[in-house]
């Protein structure tokens, strides 16, 4: 009887504590979501956007209304390492145009421009810049979505042009170029 009582017990005992971690698993399963619904939310009133693939993917890569800076200077830092290595005047210009941007402002912001300029950011932020880009200027009034869209290719030309050409100035690079142009196309409407 005793030997019965004990394994009864013990098959209790874990079944509890399958229950328990089952439990515990849903529970931040939920949190999870919760947290992930209300930085989508946040971002949403943040940028205006209203396309829930977009505000998921931005979610996905780790974006929050804090880090949004980071993310519109996606086109200088991938212009910087076009040519696979981006030099200290390509690095200078890149943080200039974020301080200019506030970056400052937002520590995280500046955390993840800084891991970008020292190891190449993986090639989907490009396609989630592209994507989120395309969002936010089919979003603004056209002159609004022009101007945007000239600040954004000067900021990017003045990258390409920081280590070019003779004493630094005006030379960009095939690569730079190519990179160039597929900004201007991404914005244009």
């Amino acid at each position: 009887m005793f030997e019965r009582d004990a394994i009864h017990s013990r098959g209790k005992a874990l079944e509890d504590e399958f229950f328990r971690r089952v439990d515990q698993k849903l529970m931040e399963d939920m949190r999870r979501s919760a947290e992930r619904k209300a930085t989508r939310e946040q971002l949403a009133k943040v940028t205006g956007l209203k396309d829930e693939t977009v505000l998921d993917h931005m979610v996905d890569a780790g974006f929050e209304p804090t880090t949004l800076t980071a993310l519109s200077l996606v086109p200088c830092v991938f212009v910087a390492w076009a040519d696979g290595s981006v030099t200290e005047k390509e690095r200078r210009a890149v943080v200039d145009t974020a301080l200019d941007q506030g970056i400052d402002e937002f520590p995280t912001a500046m955390q993840m421009l800084q891991q970008w300029l020292e190891k190449h950011p993986p090639r989907p932020l490009w396609q989630l810049w592209k994507e989120y880009a395309e969002a936010v200027q089919s979003s603004f009034p056209a002159e609004v979505a022009d101007r945007l869209r000239d600040d954004i290719v000067q900021q990017a030309t003045d990258v390409a042009k920081a280590s070019g050409g003779a004493l630094g100035f005006g030379k960009i690079s095939a690569n730079e170029q190519k990179l160039l142009d597929e900004i201007k196309a991404t914005l244009h409407r």
